[in-house]
């Protein structure tokens, strides 16, 4: 079904398990291409599979993820954009377990985990939750205060590494420190290029759906953001039936920043 939100962006159309609302608006075709942008890749697969069984024509589709935009926007920022090398997770543990072991692990706070693996944990659900934006982060903290002591220093503790970390990887390489920061940058380019990086990206793409979203993440609402902000482009979110009232809760607040993409490692 789709549900209108009043706090949701007027041009976002919001769908919980109505996948086929998208099949059928793809069986049916329509003027341009439509991006169907999928995190998940057996989602992908399983869209794919119920459109050759219905003999939907391939024509005026496009199937990527998050991570592909991110690359084909950067890629089309004036013919300068940034580079868009990433490091894998097995990078990460391995400059985590170096920042510990050279001594410059005294620049990450008290809250950070022994284990390289919890390490790495605890920066994720902090970046899933916020994508390192000043304002969400701020909100945590002030949610954190709420718990009793001692848990609410330890919660704050746990936020400030997080970001410690993340800045510590940002500090040893010259690559995206993930697919996710990648996507931040890119979501940073489309805004300060007033989505001309978008329609040099995607010319012909005249709507965007997001589906098979189980979770939302803080930068997937931020592409979202500014697209409907700069790209001027119809756009469909499609939640999975048993999360999705949850989500649809949730959307709000995760739409209300300033400045989508914004980190603080950067003015």
């Amino acid at each position: 079904m789709s549900i209108p939100h009043a706090r949701l962006p007027a041009d976002l159309t919001l769908h919980v398990g109505d996948e086929e609302s998208l099949l059928e608006r793809l069986r049916d075709g329509s003027p341009g291409t439509e991006l169907v942008l999928t995190p998940v890749e057996l989602h992908r697969r399983n869209v794919q599979r119920r459109l050759r069984e219905a003999h939907a024509p391939k024509d005026g589709i496009e199937f990527a993820d998050p991570a592909d935009v991110g690359v084909r926007l950067l890629g089309h920022a004036d013919g300068l954009g940034p580079s868009t090398d990433c490091i894998d997770r097995i990078d990460r543990l391995s400059m985590v377990r170096s920042i510990h072991t050279d001594g410059s692990g005294s620049s990450i706070g008290p809250g950070a985990p022994e284990e390289p693996r919890a390490i790495e944990q605890l920066r994720t659900e902090i970046e899933n939750v916020t994508g390192f934006h000043p304002a969400r982060l701020r909100r945590l903290r002030d949610a954190a205060g709420t718990i009793d002591a001692p848990i609410d220093a330890d919660a704050r503790e746990r936020i400030d590494a997080a970001v410690d970390i993340e800045r510590s990887l940002r500090e040893r390489t010259d690559s995206h420190v993930s697919d996710v920061a990648l996507v931040r940058r890119a979501i940073r380019t489309l805004r300060d290029t007033d989505g001309t990086a978008w329609r040099s990206a995607f010319p012909d793409v005249t709507c965007v759906s997001f589906v098979g979203v189980s979770s939302v993440s803080a930068v997937y609402v931020d592409l979202l953001h500014v697209l409907l902000d700069r790209a001027s482009v119809e756009t469909h979110l499609h939640l999975r039936r048993g999360t999705g009232p949850y989500l649809a809760r949730r959307l709000p607040d995760l739409f209300d920043v300033d400045a989508p993409g914004a980190v603080v490692f950067e003015p």
